[in-house]
């Protein structure tokens, strides 16, 4: 089990030593120096949540909840943090999946015949 953990200590460091990840961190740093854009996704992010639970419980969406949640979809796809946000997430989100990918396969492998 040590082993393990020392690996995953090594691991870890790798990967926050990728350039995806230090862009990652570089963006997320931006966006918490933002208060407009931090605000700005995180009004967006509830009032997605909003009409997806009156969706779920089939209750009617207002006009006035499906314009605000489109005026806030059109400020967030404006803001140059949120749209940099976005790109570098995907190429992290690219690398640990490869990452996992990789220890799941590893770990699948019949060992028996060896």
């Amino acid at each position: 089990m040590d082993e393990i953990l020392e690996l995953a200590t090594k691991l870890g460091k790798l990967i926050a030593a990728d350039p995806r990840a230090v862009s990652m961190m570089a963006v997320r740093r931006k966006l918490d120096e933002s208060l407009i854009d931090r605000q700005l996704l995180t009004n967006y992010q509830a009032q997605q949540q909003k009409v997806h639970e009156l969706e779920i419980t089939g209750k009617p969406i207002e006009p006035d909840d499906k314009r605000k949640l489109q005026d806030l979809h059109e400020k967030v796809a404006a803001s140059a943090v949120i749209k940099e946000l976005l790109k570098v997430q995907m190429d992290y989100v690219d690398l640990m999946t490869r990452v996992s990918q990789a220890i799941e396969a590893e770990a699948a492998k019949d060992k028996t015949g060896e």
